[in-house]
């Protein structure tokens, strides 16, 4: 298992609730359950700020003939 390192977070009761039902029904404990939730949203984030910089690379590319010229080193 990583390096764990405690960490107190507050939740709504609702949401603790919630949690706490998804976690018996899957088999997980709460921090199980909570660590996948936040990689899930650590890992979309990641995606959405490389789909972002691969649109501002893409702006660049197109308006840019310089980087879309080949030369003989392209192959």
């Amino acid at each position: 298992m990583s390096d764990l390192v405690r960490t107190q977070v507050l939740l709504e009761k609702r949401q603790r609730d919630e949690l706490g039902i998804i976690a018996e029904t899957e088999g997980k404990s709460l921090s199980e359950l909570i660590r996948t939730f936040v990689d899930a949203q650590l890992r979309q984030r990641r995606y959405e700020e490389m789909r972002s910089v691969a649109e501002q690379l893409r702006e660049d590319y197109s308006d840019d003939s310089e980087l879309t010229a080949f030369t003989s080193l392209d192959g």
